[in-house]
């Protein structure tokens, strides 16, 4: 807050670039989240890290998604999440990709619960049964914390996790029907 106050045009034109090049670049999602944070008054501190954002590009531009056809076409979502990660202001993020058959086809990083990775699943699972092509299958989401999978399998914790219980809830709605299966994968 306290630098000086960059071209703010030419840093918007910048960020709003690499916004857009999310859309095919899923790697590019964190570091454009957080120097997009500083649209509305950009430092001559910001512009080089929005400027470091587009050297990774150049240097990774092999780099993308790769649609493949596949005969199993089954939804994989996984998820993971820090605890105040964030050195500036504590704040948790939360990440999801999910995947149908070979391609990553949705993901996401916020400041917000694993949930949105279930919503995200259940929402594809509709639209392909939309486009006749139904996924019968559960969807699996790798998960590396454990106490979010108990949470969602043992109702004995409610109790304590009244914040969350919207999310709480309707994860384990999806769990107990058979929609969502919780799988645990080490952060390692």
């Amino acid at each position: 807050d306290t630098g000086k106050v960059c071209d703010p045009t030419r840093f918007r034109q910048i960020v709003e670039s690499l916004i857009y090049l999310t859309i095919t670049r899923s790697d590019l999602s964190y570091p454009v989240g957080v120097i997009s944070q500083f649209m509305a008054r950009p430092t001559k501190e910001h512009l080089p890290c929005a400027k470091h954002v587009l050297r990774y590009i150049s240097g990774t531009k092999d780099r993308g998604l790769l649609y493949r056809t596949s005969t199993t076409e089954q939804l994989v979502g996984y998820t993971d999440a820090d605890w105040a990660g964030n050195a500036a202001n504590r704040r948790s993020t939360s990440r999801y990709a999910v995947s149908l058959g070979s391609a990553t086809i949705a993901w996401s990083s916020k400041y917000r619960g694993a949930a949105v990775a279930k919503c995200k699943a259940i929402w594809l699972k509709q639209l392909l049964k939309d486009l006749q092509e139904e996924v019968s299958d559960p969807t699996t989401i790798y998960c590396h914390n454990l106490s979010s999978i108990q949470l969602a399998k043992n109702p004995v914790f409610h109790a304590r996790t009244k914040h969350i219980e919207v999310h709480y809830h309707f994860v384990r709605e999806r769990v107990l029907s058979g929609e969502v299966e919780l799988v645990y994968v080490p952060t390692s």
